[in-house]
């Protein structure tokens, strides 16, 4: 009986050693959206990933539900670093930035950072100027007499 329960007591040790080795890090997170309307908005699988704390530079794909994770050592990525995270798919990206925040309540030296990204086209110099040009022409339309 006193073996059986060194065991449990020396296997829990383990576990709790494991996890804190494990969670040691900067988790940055967060999915990929096909439009700018996270609520409704849905998710976009296989983007090419590339976040960037400080110097450090790490690679990802997003996921099937449009998610992506990265992590960081904190020594990499420290408590209230900028992050940039930058999405591509098929020719169209966008970025987004974040800071990393304490969640060591949690979990120890557990630092998370979340960046969510709408990647749409973004208009080029052409279409972004026959848009303006048209919607200045509506204008005055409407308001002739």
């Amino acid at each position: 009986m006193k073996k059986a329960f060194m065991l449990t007591v020396l296997v829990a040790l383990l576990v709790i050693a494991s996890i804190g080795a494990v969670s040691a890090g900067t988790l940055i997170a967060g999915k990929i959206y096909d439009s700018p309307n996270f609520e409704t908005a849905g998710a976009v699988a296989d983007a090419n990933i590339n976040v960037t704390c400080g110097e450090n530079l790490q690679t990802t794909t997003s996921l099937n539900d449009g998610t992506y994770s990265v992590i960081f050592s904190i020594a990499q990525c420290p408590l209230n670093s900028n992050v940039t995270v930058v999405a591509e798919k098929d020719g169209i990206s966008n970025s987004g930035t974040g800071i990393v925040h304490d969640y060591s309540s949690l979990m120890i030296d557990l630092y998370i950072g979340v960046v969510n990204i709408a990647l749409i086209p973004e208009f080029g110099l052409f279409v972004g100027s026959l848009t303006i040009l048209a919607a200045v022409g509506i204008f005055f339309f409407v308001r002739r007499k």
